[in-house]
Formats: C-alpha cells, structure tokens, sequence
C-alpha cells in the first residue's frame, strides 16, 4: 500500500510539536470516532489496494476503474485522509488539525501532476472515467 507523503510528514511534525507543546483537545468521545475513521480507512485502504493488486501504481499499465475506483478516482488518498484525521481525533491532537490544510494542499497538488501523467498515457479513456468518477467523493 503506497504511503503518501504528505500525510506521513504532517503526522511526524504533529507528533514532535505535541510533544513538545503537550497541548491535546480533551474529549473523551473523540477517540471513539477517531478509531472508527481509522478503521473506515484502513478497510479503504485495503479495497483500493485488493483492486490494484494487478497493476504497477507507478507506471499502470491499465486504467483501474473497478471497485472503490468506480466511486472515487483517487480511494487511496481518500483513505489516507480519513487515517489521518481518525488519528487526530485518537490522539486528540490539535497539532495534526493545525497541520491538515497544508497536507490537503499537497495531497491536491500530487494528485493533479498524478492526473495529467494518466490523461497523457490513457488518453480518451482517461477523459471519460474522470468525467464519469469525481476525484475524491
């Protein structure tokens, strides 16, 4: 399962800055939701992966369209995300939610350069699933 950068930085400042700063948002009922959106992640996650499982994500040689790629262009992403945001709630950390909007940013940026590589190698097949599949949900 690819690891998008991004979220794996933030998650590390996050984790040194509450260290740090040892500031947490208290309340109890957020790890509860936290778990269950890692949870919703992870099983993501793993569909997206399962429905991958044939192609090299680095240089596809197919367009993948089947299972959550039917739903979302980019379900890994969206996945990452939820475990990202699942983890802010877990650790109750202001820190990764002080840190989201930049990881969104960049998750958006990878994603566009991502977009046009696939529209250059698949070209009208590319088009046409993009207009039928929005981008993340």
């Amino acid at each position: 399962m690819p690891l998008p950068q991004p979220h794996l930085v933030a998650l590390g400042v996050a984790a040194v800055v509450e260290t740090l700063a040892r500031k947490h948002i208290v309340v109890p009922p957020l790890r509860f939701a936290g778990y269950s959106t890692v949870g919703a992640g992870v099983a993501l996650a793993a569909w997206a992966t399962q429905a991958t499982a044939p192609t090299d994500l680095a240089e596809p040689d197919r367009l993948v369209s089947a299972g959550p790629y039917a739903i979302s262009r980019n379900p890994m992403y969206v996945a990452w995300t939820l475990i990202y945001v699942g983890l802010g709630l877990a650790r109750k950390s202001v820190w990764i939610f002080a840190l989201l909007p930049a990881v969104l940013v960049m998750t958006h940026l990878t994603i566009k350069r991502e977009e046009r590589r696939l529209q250059e190698k698949f070209g009208p097949r590319y088009v046409a699933y993009a207009e039928k599949v929005r981008r993340y949900i």
